[in-house]
């Protein structure tokens, strides 16, 4: 962990100091196996580089005859080189309020600071909050993450006033679409019922001022008050750290974070962390238009997206002519927005009410955009492709590369119109580990349950598709992504929809070339090819023969990225 004083930070911000340094040496890299996914060099044990990039591929033998001056490098000669891994998918900022927080989720967490057990039952986690509660010796608040309502049942400010009437207790859900407060929490973040009862409409339905529950349109209403909290500096910028440490200890050599929050000091939190020379990958940030539009009208949307591009610095960036949108609601609380229903009855949410949606949306795309949408229920994919080929009819264009993002649970029928519109996806596929099981009793039942993130049926179809975890609502390990959607094994330990799976090959593009194409990236990232960016992530076993089930296991050696080494201590 870079050690970081917060004088030293201050003067960072101030600093012109540039860490860049001219390094023309010629390297080759030896290994015992070289998963390039370049189909013109695919069996090769060697590759050349200079400075940040691929030189050459070929046989050692070969390699060393063209570059005899070169510097030999066999420290991964018993090892397995693969493309850098990318996680492009993931939530900085909301991984660095829950790598502080206590977490009480419904899988074991393996982080560099901690280790947190799996609590999958109400009696563990109620026991479990009491007991992190009486062992506080600050006054601080409680704050906790992992709190799932289908595992540990319905949780409301009564419950957490028993656990402390004195302690502020802010309980964040998995799908950090929901909070839960106690009393104390309600009055230490300032949130009155007066406050509530002046909300709009839309908010008002998802703020439940009584029971302490904010959800969605209630939530994002509420979040500038915790924010006081969650986002003061020592708080953020050792969260920050804590998730650069994760992210690199799991192999990932790039990042991105679609539908970043766009609060100018958060920014330059992650731009000071994240974006220093030292930092083992580099982020790339794409904005959103739900947050753009709660301050902004519609047809100023592109001039303060472009403004945006602004705000990144040193290998922290805002990737051009790229956006975000919203469709319904989390995977984790049900809020999707289904064509049938629920079993128990209940309503899933927009997030984006589908006025507001199509409007956004056709601005951007006749900006020419690539936009991608946060998906998670069947009718919300419906309305997705439906506004998808009404631009596409008005105002064709090609290689738009529409992005439908975490595709929760979508219909069979639904592929082809996917594939004819040339759209791609970016999938979860820990929603099958994390909720097949308990979905197919509670909510969806068993058809929709088990068939969700159908990517078997995708690879089918040869729709283009990548694979992230939306961190914190899945580990940030591109490993335990390609396990799951290799294996589709869940909780209960079954394989959930056998027909869904897919190969190692193509779980393996999903965390590396499909990913990098998914962020119009492909001709820097994912693949190990000539003129391509020297990124590499150095594993004990090569993920193409191992036994599919034990993906998840492989050590994970180093990194290289852009030339450069990173030892996983």
């Amino acid at each position: 962990m870079k050690k970081r004083h917060l004088s030293v930070i201050l003067l960072l911000f101030l600093s012109d100091t540039s860490y860049s340094e001219s390094n023309e040496k010629l390297t080759i890299y030896h290994a015992s196996e070289i998963v390039t996914l370049d189909e013109e060099f695919q069996s090769v044990d060697a590759v050349l580089v200079k400075s940040d990039r691929i030189i050459a591929l070929g046989s050692l033998d070969d390699l060393m005859e063209q570059s005899p001056e070169a510097i030999i490098n066999h420290q991964f000669q018993n090892d397995v080189l693969v493309p850098g891994f990318i996680e492009h998918h993931i939530h900085p900022f909301l991984s660095a309020i829950t790598m502080n927080a206590e977490i009480i989720a419904i899988e074991e967490w393996d982080l560099p600071n901690n280790q947190s057990k799996a609590y999958r039952d109400r009696d563990t986690y109620m026991q479990r909050l009491s007991e992190i509660e009486k062992n506080m010796k600050s006054d601080l608040p409680l704050v906790t993450w992992g709190f799932h309502h289908y595992f540990h049942g319905d949780l409301t400010r009564e419950d957490l006033d028993r656990i402390s009437e004195d302690r502020p207790i802010l309980v964040m859900h998995r799908s950090y679409h929901e909070f839960i407060l106690n009393t104390p929490a309600l009055k230490y973040f300032e949130i009155s019922e007066e406050f509530v009862e002046s909300l709009d409409e839309e908010a008002r339905a998802f703020a439940d001022f009584d029971r302490g529950h904010f959800s969605e349109q209630g939530m994002i209403s509420v979040f500038p008050k915790l924010l006081r909290y969650l986002g003061r500096p020592e708080y953020l910028l050792s969260g920050l750290q804590l998730t650069e440490d994760y992210l690199h200890q799991n192999g990932v050599t790039m990042i991105a974070n679609p539908g970043a929050w766009l609060i100018k000091p958060i920014q330059e939190a992650k731009n000071l962390i994240l974006g220093d020379e030292d930092t083992p990958f580099r982020s790339f940030f794409i904005p959103s238009a739900l947050i753009l539009s709660e301050d902004h009208d519609v047809p100023d949307l592109v001039e303060e997206a472009k403004k945006l591009l602004e705000w990144g610095e040193g290998k922290v960036e805002y990737l051009p002519n790229r956006i975000k949108l919203f469709a319904d609601g989390a995977m984790y609380s049900q809020n999707m927005i289904l064509s049938e229903g629920y079993l128990d009855g209940h309503q899933g949410a927009w997030l984006m009410q589908e006025g507001l949606y199509r409007s956004v949306f056709k601005l951007f795309w006749d900006e020419g955009y690539q936009i991608h949408i946060h998906q998670n229920g069947d009718a919300a994919l419906d309305l997705i492709l439906d506004v998808l080929e009404e631009n596409m009819a008005n105002n064709p264009r090609e290689d738009h590369r529409t992005t439908i993002v975490h595709f929760g649970i979508s219909r069979a029928d639904q592929m082809e119109r996917v594939k004819s519109l040339d759209a791609i996806i970016s999938a979860n596929p820990y929603y099958v580990t994390a909720l097949s099981d308990l979905y197919s009793k509670k909510g969806l039942g068993p058809e929709r349950a088990l068939e969700m993130v159908r990517l078997g049926d995708v690879d089918r179809a040869g729709i283009k598709f990548g694979l992230h975890s939306d961190m914190p609502m899945a580990p940030g390990s591109p490993l335990a992504l390609m396990h799951a959607a290799v294996n589709r094994i869940n909780f209960a330990n079954e394989v959930a929809g056998p027909n869904q799976r897919v190969s190692p090959l193509a779980a393996l593009k999903g965390v590396t070339l499909d990913a990098a194409y998914i962020m119009g990236l492909e001709n820097d990232y994912g693949s190990i090819s000539e003129g391509k960016l020297a990124n590499f992530t150095i594993l004990s076993e090569n993920p193409l023969s191992v036994n599919p089930q034990t993906i998840k296991d492989i050590e994970i050696k180093a990194t290289i990225v852009e030339g450069k080494y990173y030892p996983i201590r």
